[in-house]
């Protein structure tokens, strides 16, 4: 199966990352409890947000939310049909939700799982939303990734999930 990686090269398509407050990106927010923090922008360069909990033991759940432009539009559901390739290549992958289907009336996939990384069990919830704008079009993708128990995260954190375009 092919990732969405290579399904953009295969296209010919680049995709840049996008800045909040840029003209023409959308407006994308999540409303988090309020234990999550803001992480500085500059220690995660590309990214459009990223928010933590306390760290634990070495670890800290995080949140990271990805929004980039495409160079030329995409076909959103053949895109989307690539969008579990990298999470099913992650070592002992348990998959627990993988659905394509509308986020706020734009096309979108949402895969949900568990996999192992050295000695931490993990799991993560992904979801990609194809957004068309009049700037253009782009991926918005956020990821919540937690330790498997995730007991301080709950499974519906991404329902916060807004995206308004100008």
């Amino acid at each position: 199966m092919t990732t969405i990686a290579e399904f953009l090269t295969a296209a010919d398509i680049q995709i840049a990352p996008a800045e909040p407050g840029e003209p023409g990106v959308p407006d994308v927010t999540i409303t988090l409890p309020e234990e999550w923090q803001a992480v500085d922008r500059a220690v995660f360069p590309g990214a459009y947000g990223v928010w933590t909990l306390p760290p634990a033991g070495g670890w800290a759940d995080n949140v990271v939310l990805l929004v980039g432009k495409f160079s030329k539009p995409v076909a959103a559901n053949d895109l989307l049909q690539c969008a579990f390739t990298d999470a099913r290549a992650l070592p002992k992958w348990r998959e627990i939700v993988a659905d394509v289907a509308d986020f706020e009336a734009y096309p979108s996939a949402d895969v949900v799982g568990t996999y192992s990384l050295e000695a931490l069990d993990l799991w993560v919830h992904t979801r990609y939303v194809v957004v068309a704008a009049a700037s253009g079009e782009y991926l918005v993708q956020i990821t919540v990734t937690a330790k498997a128990d995730h007991e301080n995260v709950d499974s519906d954190l991404l329902n916060g999930l807004v995206i308004r375009t100008n």
